[in-house]
């Protein structure tokens, strides 16, 4: 009897030892898919908090206007890592909104808090917004109506990444350039046009690496597909994301062989403007990625309208509405009105287009380009009020996102076609 006793002890052990092997079996890749899961969740987290779009990296900090649906604004691009394609534009003093009502707030809680600071901080800018000409200058802090109706202040504008979709251009006009800023800019022009030995050696490795992930990917994503599937589905889908983010971020993530062989060089790029008509520009590639286009010395062609009263320019505005940057234009044009003509002649140094002469009854077709200096003559009586819609092209660098604007081809021949064609 106690031998079959410990006979059927053994069995039971047995048992016992081969469910838990099976279990440890069964659990074993699940546990090591959760720890793999955490540790390339971790090195991406540490990797994102530094990534940046290369395209964006090259406008980071610097001044420009984001054109974003039927608004601009301008001010310093803060472009932080782990944004999701987000962005931030930093209103210039000059641009703030409502600087009134960010004092009479500060005045507000002075009197509430009995808090010096804040009257000091809100006289230090009343006395620096008079100096700079934004404040009027009989803006008295005493008499300051404080209610719950005022426009807020606004000194930034913030695009989110789901806002993102509608940027139609980033763009830097050189003529607001300071000296020092300028000298930059063609220090960079110029070593995008002809760049040292090292930075092309540097893209080269970059772009081979670059192939390499996409192939090592590729090949850890068909082994890991299988052992995936073991997996619950919501890990399945963390584990795949932080697989295809990591292989992006360490390598260039994007390489165009058609973008990449035409860096430095004149294209010509097809471009749908805010007014929804599809134009050509060209100037000089600098930079591409998966979802923007860095393109220098571009002449863009602002779309400006005059604002005539009885026989006088009285203003003239861009036709999109600005934030952030107080529009200041002198007229590039004069005018000579009678009941049977209306005379225009270009004032200014640069060309000017004039499009369009628009009253409330009819419209006038000129497209028209005017030299500097040159007049044209147009029959016709618009009435007193009427609007020159005109364009006026000015030097500048623009990012374009490439669901907008496509690089359809070389604006001039590489040296090495020219040359072949030059023998033939």
């Amino acid at each position: 009897m106690i031998g079959a006793k410990t006979v059927l002890s053994g069995k039971r052990y047995s048992l016992v030892n081969a469910g838990i092997d099976q279990l440890l079996a069964a659990i074993t890749p699940l546990l090591y898919l959760t720890a793999v899961g955490v540790v390339l969740s971790i090195i991406y987290a540490i990797v994102d908090m530094f990534s940046v779009d290369r395209v964006l990296k090259l406008v980071r900090g610097s001044k420009a206007f984001v054109f974003l649906g039927n608004e601009v604004h301008y001010g310093k691009l803060h472009i932080p890592p782990r944004s999701g394609g987000g962005l931030e534009v930093v209103y210039t003093e000059e641009g703030i909104e409502n600087p009134e009502s960010m004092i009479a707030f500060m005045v507000e809680n002075y009197r509430e808090t009995g808090n010096r600071k804040f009257l000091e901080k809100a006289e230090f800018l009343t006395e620096y917004f008079k100096k700079r000409g934004i404040l009027r200058e009989d803006f008295d802090l005493n008499s300051i109506d404080i209610h719950a109706w005022m426009k807020p202040s606004l000194v930034s504008r913030k695009i989110y990444p789901q806002e993102a979709g509608n940027i139609t251009m980033i763009i830097s006009f050189v003529d607001m350039l300071t000296e020092k800023e300028k000298k930059a800019r063609w220090k960079k022009l110029a070593s995008i046009y002809s760049p040292p030995i090292t930075k092309r050696i540097y893209r080269r490795v970059q772009n081979s690496l670059g192939y390499i992930k996409d192939k090592a990917t590729s090949a850890i994503t068909a082994q890991t597909t299988t052992i995936l599937k073991m997996a619950p589905a919501e890990l399945q889908k963390s584990l795949a994301e932080a697989e295809t983010k990591i292989a992006g971020s360490f390598i260039a993530a994007s390489y165009d062989a058609l973008l990449e062989n035409s860096i430095g060089r004149l294209v010509t790029v097809k471009f749908k403007d805010i007014d929804g008509e599809e134009k050509l520009y060209f100037g000089v590639l600098g930079e591409y990625s998966d979802k923007y286009i860095y393109v220098m010395d571009v002449d863009y062609r602002l779309q400006l309208e005059a604002l005539v009263r009885q026989g006088e320019i009285t203003g003239i505005r861009p036709i999109v509405k600005f934030y952030g940057f107080r529009v200041k234009l002198a007229p590039p044009l004069s005018i000579t009105k009678s009941q049977e003509k209306i005379s225009i002649k270009n004032i200014s140094r640069k060309h000017i287009r004039v499009e369009k002469i628009v009253s409330k009854d009819k419209a006038i077709d000129v497209f028209r380009v005017l030299r500097p200096g040159e007049e044209i003559t147009i029959p016709g009586d618009m009435g007193e009020e009427f609007k020159i819609q005109l364009e006026l092209a000015l030097e500048s660098d623009i990012v374009w996102p490439r669901s907008k604007a496509t690089v359809i081809g070389l604006s001039d021949y590489p040296p090495n076609i020219l040359k072949m064609i030059l023998e033939r």
